[in-house]
Parts: structure tokens; C-alpha cells; sequence
């Protein structure tokens, strides 16, 4: 909390153009190109609650469909990512993985922690009863979460280059603490299929999702 207060505090004393955010950057928060030059394009931005406000509306009101679906397949295959599982609970994964990419078209996208293995197998069983529609919304919303999760790390970074911008006994502070924290988004908070098949969908992905009457 305290590293995170430093954070913030930097980011009102600095000026906001030199928190420019860069799509090679981005992708590694959301692996759609649409959404990264949009973000790009957009910055900089006063704050990280600024970000991602602007992030949100993006992503839920403006972008396709066809956007979802990019950022939902540059994740791994569940049977990929689940390894430490008990045999069962990885083969109870492995085989509802399977038969949700066949029903919805995409990859199974949570936001839930690799280790919960229990809850992600209930998890996919009961999505798996969803409805098409009531699906691609629910995972839209996970993938945003791990967007957020994503957007957080990225402005972290960006705090830490300011710190060794600035004067030596600032830095000294904060810098020791800053080098513990991770840099990327963590895969280890998702779960997802990669790969989907756009032909299953029955709506119109150069749409929004409110054209399509998702949200």
C-alpha cells in the first residue's frame, strides 16, 4: 500500500504527457490491436483511474465483437495452463474445456486464480449451461478484469522509470520495494482456451456489442 501511495503521489507531481502508453505495451494487457491503438491513441492520461475509466467504456461500448474475440484467443488452452491439477479435476477440466469451445466458439476466459482448481472446474461447468449471448458477455467482463489487472502493472512500471528519473534520495525510498513487484500481468490469474471459430457465432462481429444487443 505504501509503494502504491508513491506511486500515485508521483503521478500528480509529474505532468501527464510523459505518461504516454505504448501498444507493445498494452498488448500484453489486452492482445487486441483495436483496443491497443485505441488506448494509445488516447493517452496520456491524468491517472490510472483515468485509464482505465477510458479502458471500460472502450472496451464494453465502442469496439466489435471480432475485438472480444482476439483478446479472449491469445490465451493458453486450459489443459495447457492447468498442470499441478489432481488427475481427475485436470481431466474433469480438460474434457468441459473441450465442450465449451465446441458450444460458444472461444476459449473458456476467467479471471479466477490458477490454484482455485475447484472453483475454476465449477466454474466452467455451470458457464457451460449459458446461453451463447449471456456467455460471450460474461467472458468479455473476465477479460476485462484481467485488462484492469494488466493496466495496474503497466502504470507501476511507468512509476518505477519516473523514480530513477528522479533525484537520488527519492528513489532511494521507494526503489528497493518497486523492484519486488511484477511488471507483466500474471498468467497464473487466468485460465483460458486459445483459438475460436467465428463461423459458430450468429451475430455480427464488426458490431458492437450493444448492435448486437449483448449489453
Amino acid at each position: 500500500m505504501e509503494t502504491l501511495d508513491v506511486y500515485y503521489s508521483l503521478v500528480t507531481i509529474d505532468p501527464p504527457r510523459k505518461w504516454k502508453l505504448e501498444e507493445r505495451d498494452l498488448f500484453l494487457c489486452g492482445s487486441s490491436v483495436l483496443f491497443c491503438k485505441a488506448v494509445e491513441e488516447a493517452s496520456p492520461f491524468s491517472s490510472l483511474e483515468h485509464a482505465t475509466s477510458f479502458a471500460r467504456d472502450l472496451w464494453f461500448n465502442t469496439l466489435p465483437v471480432q475485438s472480444w474475440l482476439d483478446a479472449f484467443s491469445a490465451h493458453m488452452d486450459i489443459g495447457d495452463a492447468i498442470t499441478i491439477a489432481h488427475r481427475e479435476i485436470r481431466t474433469g477440466l480438460l474434457q468441459f474445456g473441450t465442450k465449451y469451445r465446441k458450444k460458444f466458439g472461444f476459449g473458456f476466459v476467467t479471471s479466477t486464480n490458477l490454484f482455485l482448481l475447484q472453483q475454476i472446474q465449477e466454474e466452467v461447468k455451470a458457464r457451460y449451461e449459458n446461453r451463447l449471448i449471456v456467455e460471450l458477455e460474461i467472458a468479455s467482463g473476465e477479460e476485462f478484469t484481467l485488462i484492469e489487472r494488466g493496466l495496474t502493472k503497466l502504470w507501476e512500471r511507468l512509476a518505477r522509470e519516473k523514480i530513477q528519473e528522479t533525484p537520488e534520495e527519492i528513489g532511494e525510498i521507494v526503489q528497493d520495494s518497486m523492484l519486488k513487484e511484477d511488471v507483466v500481468p500474471d498468467s497464473s490469474d487466468e485460465v483460458v482456451s486459445k483459438g475460436h471459430n467465428a463461423s459458430m457465432l450468429t451475430f455480427d462481429l464488426n458490431k458492437t456489442p450493444e448492435e448486437n444487443d449483448i449489453c
